[in-house]
């Protein structure tokens, strides 16, 4: 019978936060599982009952950033999956598997980079934590489930280059030659619109970037101990190519966005839609340097997974809005030399209301665990 044990965990800086471990208290077992997103309530993730009742540990969290996108810097992050994977350590569990599931991907894979070689020494505005001045315990094997490549580069592929302006955020700054919903620019996309599109896409993340880096140094000279940050919002953020392209498709069985609705509700909601599905982003200054900047963020899945030589297994949803180009490249940049690679044909990206194919999903992980000696 899976059970599931609550606890409060505190990180290394004496943040709390809420977690949860799920386990068959008739099966023992001395290998755990953790997962975490970076602003979600993982506490009850489909995966953490199902792994229980195959007999591993499964620790779901709620780190400190849970519900709180806006303030949201990666670097913490990695000091909560610490702290779990002490608590895992601490309760008997000798093996601890990260599963980096969608936006958790560069937290586990960041994680086990910083345990084998740490190079970050601070946030981008030089705040703690230095990772070079601290011992991470490293896991014993990941598992990378419709994982992107990081935050920075998953916003930008969704940035709609028709916005515009100095600060690259403007809405009211219109190109109509940049609007992939403007029928005369496609689908389908020639490939001199592909290419300048993703330049525009580029830029625009570059120009938020240069924008926050101002405004954070004007807040400086304002003389106002209490400002810090300011909160701001990202204008039209689900403007990615391949969304129209998938939808078009003849047959297709792809969702539209990873939000499970079209993409141009999406991408021009003025506000959170029925059932809070998808929600305008917002983030501070601070925060979009760390988790969304190319130029400024630190946290790159395909940077970090040369530096974790673990048992590696990459699972990809066929239907997952995102396509399946990130499980590649993540698949590719794993240095494992057994890992594997396995489809799971029709899981969408959160797999809402497939219960056979999550069940299948964890099959795939378990069978895995057991061929690599992980159970």
């Amino acid at each position: 019978m899976v059970i599931q044990e609550s606890a409060t965990l505190t990180a290394r800086d004496g943040a709390r936060f809420a977690a949860t471990l799920h386990h068959d208290e008739h099966k023992p077992c001395r290998t755990a599982f953790v997962m975490m997103h970076p602003t979600s309530d993982w506490q009850q993730q489909f995966l953490l009952p199902l792994l229980a009742a195959r007999g591993y540990g499964a620790l779901g969290c709620a780190n400190r950033y849970a519900s709180r996108e806006a303030e949201l810097l990666l670097e913490h992050t990695l000091l909560d999956w610490a702290a779990c994977v002490d608590h895992l350590h601490a309760v008997g569990y000798t093996k601890v598997i990260g599963i980096g599931y969608s936006g958790g991907g560069e937290i586990a894979s960041g994680y086990q980079s910083e345990a084998v070689q740490a190079s970050i020494t601070g946030t981008p505005m030089s705040d703690p934590p230095d990772f070079t001045a601290m011992r991470l315990a490293p896991m014993d094997a990941l598992v990378m489930f419709n994982a992107h490549a990081g935050r920075p580069h998953s916003v930008t592929l969704g940035l709609d280059p028709s916005v515009g302006g100095e600060s690259g955020n403007d809405p009211l700054h219109y190109d109509a030659s940049l609007d992939m919903f403007n029928a005369d620019n496609g689908p389908p996309y020639t490939e001199a619109f592909r290419a300048r599109y993703r330049a525009a896409q580029v830029e625009r993340n570059h120009r938020i970037t240069r924008w926050c880096q101002a405004g954070l140094a004007h807040i400086r000279t304002l003389g106002n101990p209490l400002l810090k940050d300011i909160a701001f919002i990202v204008h039209r953020t689900d403007a990615n190519l391949h969304f129209l392209e998938q939808a078009a498709g003849e047959g297709s069985n792809k969702e539209s966005t990873r939000w499970g609705i079209d993409a141009r509700t999406a991408n021009y909601t003025p506000g959170p839609l029925r059932g809070n599905a998808t929600r305008l982003l917002v983030v501070t200054m601070a925060s979009w340097l760390s988790q969304r900047s190319l130029s400024c963020s630190q946290f790159d899945v395909l940077r970090f997974l040369p530096q974790c030589r673990v048992p590696t297994l990459v699972i990809w949803g066929t239907a997952d809005a995102a396509g399946s180009e990130q499980s590649r490249k993540i698949f590719d940049a794993s240095p494992d030399i057994g890992k594997q690679f396995v489809p799971i044909e029709g899981a969408t990206h959160f797999m809402r209301g497939q219960a056979a194919l999550q069940a299948q999903v964890a099959d795939s992980i378990n069978a895995w665990a057991r061929e690599r000696g992980l159970d």
